[in-house]
């Protein structure tokens, strides 16, 4: 309907005068100025809905915080709880100490694998670089033979032609100067080349270094082997006490819902935690297990795809090296203990 009113307006302004037409394009401008100011409308429209839905996000997010500080003030005012909560935060400090010990391992392996993939790339660069530099070099040595030969080729054939002067030569001359205007269209293919070769080997000596791409596959699966193997060494060094299964149930429970037993019985399990995390932070008499562990890690370890770097849970070990005991210890991939997923290369 709008679009017939437009075209009728139209042939009317056509026919009734030029002032009238200028009248009808200024209104077909603010149509369509219209247009866009509507379509502009609907995309704010559409942002303050997702920031409305943001907000709401945040004040769930927010009443929940508030609910576990007001949960926390009634437990810490109450004598018969407070220490329940305090070793339940405790219990969530030692994972976190168990995370940033991943965290500093993994960064650590990090920089050392990109280091030796970085300077093994640069070496592989560097001798690919050689090697075309050296053949370059010898495709320009045997173009500027190839030149010298053709130019000393024609210098021979001017050299007799100037010898041939009488009037019997005059056939002879005319071939011989065939030969020479041969020779030298010779020599300015075999100047084109040789200019080529020249050119090529400067762009080869004037190319930037590479750049190093990141880790390989390959570097990303070692160094997520070792990984879960550490994770797992943390599991068994806090796995006599129960400690590790506590603080994996301290991350996914409030504190209102932690029970820790009596007063003497939260003090004890305080000062396990307390020597727990030095332990957690002793790294001595770890590589040798380490290794064991990281080997067995490689020997089992299967992948969804060719390109993935994280191993499938289900792939992990579950038995002691050579038994079919079971080594009694969670799937650390499977249970996400010290939250491994955020430290794993992916």
């Amino acid at each position: 309907m709008i679009w017939s009113n437009v075209i009728s307006t139209l042939r009317i302004a056509a026919l009734t005068g030029r002032g009238e037409v200028d009248d009808e394009s200024r209104l077909l401008k603010l149509y369509w100025n219209r247009a866009e100011l509507k379509k502009e409308l609907a995309t704010l429209d559409a942002q303050v809905h997702q920031l409305r839905d943001r907000l709401k996000q945040q004040e769930g997010l927010t009443g929940r915080v508030e609910e576990e500080f007001h949960a926390l003030e009634v437990l810490l005012g109450n004598p018969d709880y407070s220490f329940q909560a305090i070793v339940h935060y405790q219990l969530r400090a030692l994972w976190r100490a168990c995370h940033g010990q991943l965290e500093q391992f993994a960064g650590e392996l990090g920089r050392q694998r990109e280091e030796r993939e970085s300077q093994r790339h640069l070496q592989d660069y560097q001798l690919s670089r050689a090697q075309r530099l050296r053949a370059i070099s010898d495709l320009e040595a045997a173009a500027e033979a190839d030149v010298a030969a053709a130019e000393s080729a024609v210098a021979e054939r001017v050299a007799r032609l100037g010898q041939l002067r009488q009037f019997w030569h005059y056939f002879r001359r005319q071939r011989l100067e065939a030969e020479v205007e041969a020779e030298r269209e010779r020599v300015a293919s075999l100047a084109r080349v040789l200019a080529d070769t020249r050119a090529s080997r400067k762009d080869i000596e004037q190319e930037p270094w590479p750049k190093f791409a990141g880790l390989s596959t390959e570097g990303k699966r070692g160094i997520n082997v070792a990984v879960i193997a550490y994770a797992q060494l943390l599991v068994a060094r806090l796995g006599e006490g129960g400690l590790a299964r506590r603080a994996w149930e301290a991350q996914r429970q409030g504190v209102r819902d932690c029970h820790y037993g009596s007063r003497g019985e939260c003090m004890a399990l305080m000062a396990e935690i307390r020597d727990a995390v030095a332990l957690v932070r002793e790294a001595g008499g770890i590589v040798a297990e380490l290794k064991v562990r990281a080997d067995r890690l490689k020997a089992s370890a299967s992948y969804a795809e060719p390109g993935d770097s994280i191993p499938l849970a289900e792939s992990l070990p579950a038995n002691e090296p050579g038994t079919e005991r079971s080594l009694n210890e969670p799937n650390v991939l499977r249970e996400n203990y010290w939250d491994i997923y955020r430290v794993l290369r992916g």
